[in-house]
Parts: structure tokens; sequence; C-alpha cells
């Protein structure tokens, strides 16, 4: 495995001389992919399954960022993509943080980094879509999200975008699935407001809308223009660079400078772009 430590290492050195807001804006979907394990399909080829949900906030690319992100609240369970040997798990020195490796009977790895908490260790056999740690933010991070490799034999990083299911078809493992449990629906309340910092706001045609940090929580302020009273205030959470998402029910909102984006059940329903927006607290 030494090979697959010295891409690493390559790896975030390049990364190191790019500016981080070039490589977001080269590599991430222009339409930010909901990652959902609903269904029961593998991927005809690999016979991998989704690692964990949340939204797809950077891809594959070669030498630079040799895997994809996916980014969703802490504690989110991370799955073993298949069935295999845990390697390594422990800390990694080269940016991933707590991380873990598997080697798989057909002689692949996967790699799983930035975890809050590892569950396995070293040694350990895993079965497909076992819970092997929870999203963190550890390591060269700055929000939590799982950084995801795939190394065919063990050598060569492939991107894993082109070996999972379909986003709308990631399986959810039978033996132990993961579907978020759902939320209930907040009410609307006639006395919710920003009492921190406002992180980033922005007006549609029809609403304002707010990010705002109390005490170290990130809220979502949603109301009507029709209604300004009414305000929806629920938790929230940065998924990438000045993009938040808030979730109420089997709705998620997805939050940038520039738009908000409304999905159901991980299927997108609208985008509103904003009139005007404010961010970082301006």
């Amino acid at each position: 495995m030494k090979k697959v430590n010295i891409y690493r290492f390559c790896n975030y050195a390049l990364m190191s001389l790019i500016s981080c807001s070039l490589v977001l804006n080269q590599i991430a979907p222009a339409s930010p992919q909901i990652v959902s394990l609903t269904n029961t399909t593998f991927a005809p080829a690999t016979n991998l399954i989704w690692p964990t949900q949340g939204v797809l906030s950077q891809g594959f690319r070669k030498y630079q960022h040799e895997g994809i992100d996916i980014a969703g609240a802490k504690g989110t369970p991370i799955l073993a993509a298949a069935a295999g040997t845990v390697v390594k798990a422990g800390w990694d020195d080269w940016g991933l943080g707590n991380f873990i490796e598997i080697k798989h009977l057909n002689g692949n790895v996967t790699v799983y980094g930035h975890n809050s908490r590892l569950l396995v260790s070293k040694g350990q056999q895993v079965k497909q879509g076992q819970i092997i740690a929870e999203m963190g933010s550890t390591g060269n991070s700055t929000a939590p999200h799982l950084h995801f490799e795939f190394y065919a034999d063990g050598r060569l990083a492939s991107n894993p975008l082109s070996l999972l299911p379909s986003a709308a078809i990631a399986k959810t493992p039978v033996n132990q699935p993961v579907t978020r449990t759902p939320q209930p629906v907040s009410p609307i309340s006639n006395h919710a407001d920003c009492h921190g910092t406002t992180i980033m706001n922005g007006e549609t045609a029809t609403v304002s809308i707010k990010v705002c940090e109390e005490n170290g929580q990130l809220f979502y302020l949603g109301k009507l223009k029709q209604e300004p009273s009414q305000v929806l205030k629920i938790r929230a959470w940065k998924v990438d660079n000045n993009k938040y998402q808030a979730e109420n029910g089997t709705f998620s909102y997805l939050i940038s400078p520039e738009k908000i984006e409304i999905w159901r059940n991980g299927s997108p329903i609208r985008a509103d772009s904003f009139l005007t927006s404010r961010g970082l607290g301006k």
C-alpha cells in the first residue's frame, strides 16, 4: 500500500498550490447532486454501493483530487462500499484526518476520509453496507464531508462516479438500512429571528432567506414576503464554500450566494435566483 500513500502525498502537495476557490469552481457540479440511499441497485461492474448520503460537493480530478466529496451533517453514517478487510484505521498525516482503508476480495481498495469517529479497527472483516464510521471534518477539511477514493487493484486511482450506481438509485443495504428517520416538519413561528451573526441573506421574488449563526449553531430562516411576520427557522449546516443546507421533513434547502434550491425526497423541485444577496455577515 506504499504506492497509495505516495499518490495521496502528491495529491495533497498539488492541492496546496491551487487556490481553493479555483478548485471548487472547476470541480463542483453546476447543480449539486443529492446522494440518496433509497433503492437496491448495485453498480454493474464493481458491485459497489454509495458509502454515505448527502450532497456531492466535489468531483474527481486526476492528480489533484483523486476521489469524490459527499457533504452532509456531522455524524452521518459512513458505510463500507463493499465487503473486505480493514487494512488501515486511524489518523492520516497527509490530510485525511481520521480515515479507513479497506481491501476488497478482488484486490481493489477504498478509502474513507475526514471521519469524526471510527467504528472499526485494523484487521477487522466488514460486510458491504456495514457502518464503519461517522462523517466529520477532521484533517484537511473545512466542513463535514466524506472524501471517498477507489483504487483498482490497490494501485490506480479511479473516478468513483464511474463505478458507483447512479445517485438517484443508490442502494441501501438490506442488512443495515441507514435511511434517515423522517424529521417532523418545523412549525411556522411568529417570533423567530436571528439572534446572532447573519452569514448570508437574500431575496427572491416571493421569499426572504437568511442563514444565521447563534452560539455556534447555524440556522436557516425563510419567510414569505406576503406574510413577513411568519418565519420558518430550522437548523442548518455548511456543506461547501459559501453553501449551506437545511432540512424540514422531506424537504431540503440548499442555499448559495446566487440562489436557493429546493429538494424533496432527494429530487429537485425548483431553484430560485436571488434578486439581491449578501454574505459573510455583511
